[in-house]
């Protein structure tokens, strides 16, 4: 066998050895494993708001590597409760079946029996869709932070019906959780900072690189030409797609985002956001000049800090508060069975990969923006 070829499937063996590593074992609850990587999914929020504290400057890069460490233990807790949920949630979705099945006798057949069964759920499915949508803030605002966390609308959807269960299970352990907008209004006065919509700014922007013309009075030339089109009516995605030297947003048309997410705070993008200043909703810069590009820029819009009223906030309010009191039922619960159950942590440290930014040095830390 020739050398190359060996040399490319030890690279394999390499990359299939990190792979389970990544992925390996990182509980063992009862009979069953939660892997390394359904860890991490539940890591996934608490890293993004820690590197958004470290990026504003709320949290140094040597605070760093200790919140990595607390989210993971958070998340093994996270884990371990929902898995011990889950297998009572199994067991109690099987036992509705066979009453569905048994209530109908000799009537209907027990295919039928669970055909019933399952449109009820779905319908109880649809229910719990909209809530949970509600706590989010909007389907967008879910999309964005599913995206952060690597997971599909899809897939958060597929795993609705075990949250259903899980929540049946606490009603019958631990007696249901009224719902009220008493309740409701107590949470949003208590948390005034979850419905406070932060400044945001929609930008578009064509990046002209200098070093792609033969000087740079040419480049500014070209960058004059393409603001007097886009005065002429041009359309400024189409012509982005088109020209901008700018590979992570030229394909949607020069517009700016972070995450999927395109109207952000003040400060993902400072030099563009002091260009938006001067101008309108819908209005386009004059070129503007930095060291290696030039950069026209849209402004798409800007939104001031808003506090929504109560009425405003009332079915959000009332889906979070609900969210927390079941946080504490679930915790609870949890400490009524744990001892019951056999829990070994297998994975007590973050993976090494999570880790690996804390190991740079501070001058590679993003900054905090304005």
């Amino acid at each position: 066998m020739r050398l190359r070829h060996v040399l490319f499937l030890l690279s394999l063996i390499s990359f299939a050895a990190r792979a389970e590593t990544f992925n390996g074992p990182a509980l063992k609850i009862n009979t069953q494993i939660v892997s390394i990587r359904e860890v991490e999914t539940l890591f996934a929020d608490s890293q993004v708001l820690i590197l958004d504290k470290l990026r504003r400057g709320q949290l140094s890069p040597a605070a760093l590597e200790p919140a990595i460490r607390i989210a993971w233990s958070e998340a093994l807790e996270t884990a371990t409760q929902d898995r011990i949920m889950d297998q009572r949630a199994d067991k109690r979705r099987k036992d509705i079946i066979n009453y569905y099945i048994a209530r109908a006798g000799g009537n209907i057949s027990p295919d039928r029996a669970v055909e019933f069964f399952k449109r009820e759920e779905a319908d109880a499915v649809r229910r719990l869709r909209r809530e949970l949508i509600a706590a989010a803030g909007g389907e967008e605002e879910l999309r964005s932070a599913l995206r952060r966390r690597g997971q599909s609308m899809e897939q958060w959807e597929a795993g609705l019906s075990r949250e259903l269960f899980r929540r049946d299970v606490l009603a019958v352990e631990l007696g249901p959780i009224p719902r009220s907008p008493a309740a409701a209004r107590q949470f949003y006065e208590k948390h005034p900072e979850l419905f406070k919509q932060d400044e945001a700014w929609r930008l578009r922007r064509i990046r002209i690189a200098k070093s792609k013309f033969t000087s740079p009075d040419v480049a500014r030339q070209a960058a004059k030409m393409l603001r007097e089109k886009l005065s002429g009516g041009g359309d400024f995605a189409e012509l982005a797609a088109r020209v901008s030297e700018d590979p992570e947003f030229a394909a949607q048309g020069g517009l700016l985002s972070r995450d999927g997410k395109p109207d952000l705070p003040s400060g993902f993008f400072p030099v563009e956001e002091k260009i938006a200043e001067r101008l309108k909703d819908g209005e386009v810069s004059e070129p503007m000049e930095t060291d290696d590009y030039i950069l026209i820029v849209q402004r798409g819009g800007f939104r001031p800090v808003k506090i929504q009223i109560f009425e405003e906030a009332a079915e959000r309010a009332e889906a979070l508060a609900y969210s927390e009191r079941l946080k504490g039922r679930k915790k609870e619960l949890f400490e009524k069975l744990k001892d019951e159950s056999y829990i070994e942590v297998l994975q007590k440290e973050p993976p090494p990969h999570l880790l690996k930014d804390v190991r740079l040095p501070e001058a590679t830390f993003v900054k905090p923006g304005k």
